[in-house]
This record gives C-alpha cells, sequence and structure tokens, in this order.
C-alpha cells in the first residue's frame, strides 16, 4: 500500500466523482479507476458504493477514511514540529470567523502586536481554509454540549490534552430586537412576538451562523419573523438598519452602541435569546507557538471584553 494510493483515495471520498478527482489531479481517469481498484484488491473489500455517477463511501469506507485521515494529519503534524525543532518555526495560522466578526480588527491587530512575524490567513468557511495550517474556529450556536470547557488546557509539548478540549466557550451574549425609535413598538414596556407578526425583517443569510440560532429560538415557540430582506454580510445589514427598512434580531454586546441616535435595543419578553460564541480547534493537529499564541491572544481578548459588559450590567 503507496502512500500516494491513499492521497488519491482520500480525494475521491471528498469527491464523490472519479472524473473530477483526476481533473484536480491532473491524471487520467483510467489510471485513478485502476489504482482504486487495487486499493480495494489489496484490501480484499470495496470502500464505495456507486450511486448513478457517483462514488458513495460505504462503511467499510468511512472506517478506511477515519484511519487515512490521521495517517496526512500525523505527517502535516510532524512537518510542524521538525520545523519548531529545527527553529524553522511555522509562523502561519488559519482564522476561520464566522460570528463575532466586528471584533476581528482588534484582535487581529493585538496578534500582530505581539508577534509581528505571524502571517495570519482569514477565511469564513473551514472548506476555504489551507490544509495543513493551524486553524481556530469562531463560530456562534444556539446551544452547546455540556462537555465543552470553559478553559483549555495544554502539555508542554503544546499539543492539545486528549479529552474534550477541543472547544472553549468565548462569551454567552443576549441576542435583542432592534427596532428604530420612531417604530410605535420601541416605546412599549413588554415586547411579546405577538406583537412582531407583520413586521419586516431584515436577516442575514439563511445558512449563517445568527440566522440558524434565531431559527432554532423562533421555531420553539412555533413563530417565524417575516423576513423581507436577505443580506450577505454583517456590514451590509448595518447599512440597511441604518435607513430604517425593517427591524432585526442582532447580538447585544457585539452591536453595542450601533446605530443608538436612530434605533433601540429591546428584549422581547416570551422569546429570551442568546448566543455562545465558540472557539474550536482540531484536536489531532499539532499547535505550533504561533497557534497557542493566537489561541491565548483571543481567549485574554474575550476574558476583558467580558468583563466589560458585566460591569455595564451592573450599574
Amino acid at each position: 500500500m503507496e502512500l500516494l494510493q491513499l492521497w488519491y483515495f482520500r480525494e475521491i471520498a471528498h469527491s464523490g466523482h472519479l472524473s473530477r478527482t483526476a481533473e484536480k489531479l491532473h491524471i487520467a481517469q483510467p489510471s485513478l479507476s485502476q489504482m482504486l481498484k487495487r486499493l480495494e484488491n489489496e484490501l480484499g473489500l470495496s470502500l464505495f458504493d456507486r450511486i448513478g455517477k457517483r462514488l458513495v463511501l460505504n462503511e467499510n469506507g468511512i472506517i478506511f477514511l477515519k484511519y487515512t485521515d490521521r495517517i496526512f494529519s500525523a505527517l502535516n503534524n510532524a512537518k510542524l514540529e521538525l520545523a519548531e525543532h529545527t527553529e524553522k518555526k511555522e509562523k502561519q495560522v488559519t482564522l476561520c470567523v464566522s460570528s463575532a466578526s466586528l471584533l476581528l480588527p482588534e484582535i487581529v491587530k493585538q496578534i500582530q502586536k505581539a508577534d509581528p512575524h505571524i502571517h495570519l490567513r482569514i477565511v469564513k468557511d473551514p472548506e476555504d481554509a489551507e490544509e495543513g495550517l493551524p486553524m481556530l474556529r469562531l463560530y456562534s450556536a444556539a446551544k452547546i454540549s455540556r462537555k465543552i470547557k470553559a478553559k483549555s488546557s495544554k502539555t508542554e509539548s503544546g499539543k492539545a490534552e486528549s479529552g474534550d478540549e477541543t472547544k472553549q466557550i468565548l462569551m454567552i451574549e443576549p441576542i435583542r430586537l432592534l427596532l428604530p425609535k420612531s417604530h410605535p413598538l420601541a416605546e412599549k414596556e413588554t415586547l411579546l412576538a405577538e406583537d412582531l407578526k407583520g413586521e419586516p425583517f431584515i436577516s442575514l443569510g439563511v445558512q449563517s451562523d445568527l440566522a440558524q440560532i434565531i431559527r432554532t429560538f423562533t421555531g420553539e415557540i412555533v413563530w417565524e419573523p417575516e423576513i423581507t430582506t436577505y443580506v450577505d454580510s454583517p456590514a451590509m445589514m448595518r447599512q440597511f438598519l441604518k435607513l430604517n427598512l425593517g427591524c432585526a434580531f442582532v447580538p447585544e454586546y457585539t452591536w453595542y452602541r450601533f446605530a443608538e441616535d436612530t434605533a433601540v435595543l429591546k428584549a422581547v419578553h416570551d422569546l429570551p435569546m442568546e448566543r455562545y460564541l465558540i472557539m474550536e480547534w482540531d484536536p489531532d493537529s499539532y499547535q505550533t507557538e504561533a497557534f497557542i499564541l493566537c489561541k491565548n491572544i483571543i481567549t485574554n481578548y474575550f476574558i476583558k471584553y467580558n468583563r466589560r459588559f458585566r460591569s455595564t450590567e451592573e450599574v
């Protein structure tokens, strides 16, 4: 069994098509098909089921892919650790940010100040990340597993300890209704979901973290906002809201003081919503010094950020 065979198998598993994989790898499709056949003959079992023109991993293939991924992960970890050992330290880190992007410029500024030699690659979707680079993912969710730790721990080598130390809660943030100050509901002391029926809403795209969180909560009371406008970025959404073209559910802290001259944040009494902002990383990936530095800076940034809002609430 050759490493090249495993690489080709992995690419087929991810694409689900022989032709697309052959095109991506710049090899002839018959050669790729023969390679897969040799691999399955060597293992003595099939790895894929054919469904139309697609190749779908069967139970054997799912198991084999799990160990194949580990092999390539281990090779990449070896490359990263050897680079540190020989003082050719890897200074690249990927930040995959799908939530709290308003805070990203300040976080990047602190990272660059701590180490100007760190090269950050910032993406929105994990699929856009370059394979092999250490990655920290920042995203939000409506609910989380109790297994998530509030704080992570590291061994001396920089590798995350085994267990559930793959995620860290950075912030628990209320979600409020943003209304134009001129809106009739802006003066109402107690707002209910019933009051919002028929109101035009502005929302981020349906696949965004925030939109999915809102659907989770509104679905629990069998009510859905009447969304008249979807936008693909928080910046565009803020521009629409400033024009008073509708109302929106927004995170309270990260949108702090947004358009406070023209808009007001209100709680919906029977719809208490909040989001968990989470930082996640691959437990099987070697953690370089640059990666650990970025992780610590992000953690400390949110410790201070949370403290500011806790003191505001106490006042």
